[in-house]
């Protein structure tokens, strides 16, 4: 199951990005947003990189204006973690993946006063990623992140958006990635301070895990970054079963 996971989570940084090989890494880019979570690379699985190989990996990011970072589940290259570090590559996170298959969700309330609807107009989606992008520390969201948001709609990507029932002010938001061999992605569940520890983040994450498996889902992933977030997925059904680690070259 794992291998289906890193296959699919290729395919999903790929999409609507720019694609790059360098060695054994496939690196994408998001040419509208230098945010280091959106450009990455994934190793090839058993990938034995050499000196040439991280050469042109960060060649690949620094000529784009890019921090040269990778995400991927370790077990599917180990050979790789020892040569980036010998390389000047850090380790920046190594968070848990967590999976949710059809059945095993958690029911949670929408807290009172919230309404979770699917944002079906330019206004929505900007309130949508203007919750989110405040919830992560981001700047206010632009053009080109609502065209992509567009874009991500249109490719089958799920979103959700969380706000007041009664003066429609943005609360939070999230989103599942676009089905693709019965596996889905939730990610970027965001909520705003002042409407944070009112659960509105468990419903998000019910609702959207829910309609992936409704849209074909077998099993739908999430990585919690943190333990305060992994407590909340437990919560609705979500259950450790590997990691995801992160390495970054500043």
């Amino acid at each position: 199951m794992s291998q289906r996971i890193q296959e699919y989570m290729l395919a999903s940084a790929s999409h609507g990005r720019e694609v790059v090989r360098a060695g054994p890494f496939t690196v994408t880019i998001t040419g509208h947003d230098p945010n280091v979570y959106l450009n990455y690379a994934i190793p090839d699985p058993g990938a034995m990189p050499g000196p040439d190989d991280v050469a042109a990996l960060v060649e690949a990011f620094t000529s784009r204006s890019r921090t040269p970072r990778l995400e991927y589940l370790p077990g599917h290259a180990p050979a790789v973690e020892p040569a980036l570090l010998a390389a000047g590559f850090v380790v920046s996170d190594r968070l848990p993946l967590m999976e949710c298959p059809p059945g095993a969700e958690v029911d949670q309330p929408v807290p009172e006063g919230i309404e979770l609807v699917t944002p079906a107009s330019d206004e929505e989606l900007i309130g949508m990623l203007s919750a989110q992008h405040e919830a992560f520390g981001e700047p206010l969201p632009s053009a080109e992140h609502l065209a992509a948001a567009r874009s991500r709609s249109a490719a089958g990507q799920i979103a959700l958006f969380a706000r007041d029932a009664t003066s429609g002010e943005p609360a939070g938001g999230g989103v599942a990635v676009a089905v693709r061999d019965g596996i889905s992605e939730v990610a970027g569940i965001g909520v705003r301070q002042k409407y944070e520890r009112r659960g509105i983040g468990g419903a998000l994450t019910l609702q959207l895990t829910r309609t992936a498996h409704a849209a074909g889902a077998s099993l739908v992933y999430l990585t919690p970054a943190g333990d305060a977030q992994e407590r909340v997925y437990a919560r609705v059904g979500y259950r450790r079963t590997d990691s995801v680690l992160f390495l970054t070259k500043e």
